[in-house]
């Protein structure tokens, strides 16, 4: 029963507080970014066009307005990271 109230007593408070500035987010930073990963998955393209599209998300660029000059530069930049290397090693085997 004391749970029961307890629980009535918080939905009722995060009623009253929903509005508040310093209230949670309904989506968090990891839900956008799932979200995202998702949407680039099915991206029909190259994957340095993938990194693009994904960075674009995640920054609220809407991939589709860039030039194919704003493109190129995002692509060069991207490919100055350590992080965005080939995923495959490049390496023959013997």
């Amino acid at each position: 029963m004391v749970l029961d109230d307890l629980n009535l007593i918080i939905r009722d408070i995060r009623e009253a507080h929903k509005k508040d500035s310093e209230s949670a987010p309904q989506t968090t930073v990891a839900d956008e970014l799932k979200e995202n990963l998702e949407a680039v998955e099915n991206f029909k393209g190259s994957r340095d066009e993938k990194l693009v599209v994904l960075y674009c998300k995640q920054l609220g660029i809407n991939y589709k307005n860039l030039s194919d000059e704003e493109f190129r530069w995002l692509i060069r930049i991207l490919q100055k990271s350590k992080k965005t290397g080939t995923p495959i090693s490049q390496r023959k085997k013997r």
